[in-house]
């Protein structure tokens, strides 16, 4: 087994057409968003900040085709590139979050240990985490892994990595434009 987390990280380059992707972003700019919010454990409760980006689970017309890349994608890091097989059983993914970053917002470094997965007919603990790049008409907004790590990530790449605590990230300020992307969480 390869001890290296950065072999866990797996970019995907150009895995989403790029007419998707820019028919997605024209779609979302016509969303209605509300601001990220992180559930903190200590108090059972939710904090939101000023910079944070905001988020919807709005569908788009391109909703069901970034859905089936989505699951293309764990399909290709669970049973290709990892041989997995263990895991082939997973048990699901979540509807995919389009995240939405203005000029001064960011994500704060944080991994993802969704709280709201456990909620609801869906039970279950985050295994990986699945993002898509849907544009990059945009300057800031680096995508950052193990502290300083900035990731080469282009419109119509998607990630795979593990959502548990080795893998932190954070995305920075933007400095201009929007920055549009997609997450989504297999269990």
């Amino acid at each position: 087994m390869d001890k290296d987390l950065r072999s866990y990280l797996k970019i995907y380059k150009g895995f989403l057409d790029l007419k998707q992707c820019k028919k997605t972003v024209k779609e979302l700019k016509a969303a209605v968003y509300h601001k990220h919010a992180y559930y903190d454990v200590k108090k059972d409760d939710h904090k939101t900040f000023n910079t944070d980006l905001s988020v919807t689970y709005q569908n788009v017309s391109t909703t069901p085709y970034l859905m089936k890349r989505t699951w293309d994608s764990l399909e290709q890091y669970i049973l290709k590139d990892f041989n997995f097989d263990w895991h082939a059983g997973w048990n699901g993914y979540m509807q995919i979050r389009f995240n939405k970053y203005e000029v001064g917002t960011e994500m704060r470094n944080h991994c993802d240990h969704i709280h709201s997965l456990f909620d609801g007919m869906r039970k279950g603990v985050p295994i990986l985490t699945i993002l898509g790049i849907l544009n990059e008409d945009f300057e800031g907004g680096e995508l950052i892994m193990f502290d300083d790590e900035k990731l080469d990530v282009k419109t119509g790449d998607l990630l795979v990595f593990p959502s548990n605590f080795l893998f932190p990230h954070r995305v920075d300020p933007v400095t201009t434009g929007v920055r549009y992307s997609f997450v989504s969480w297999s269990w």
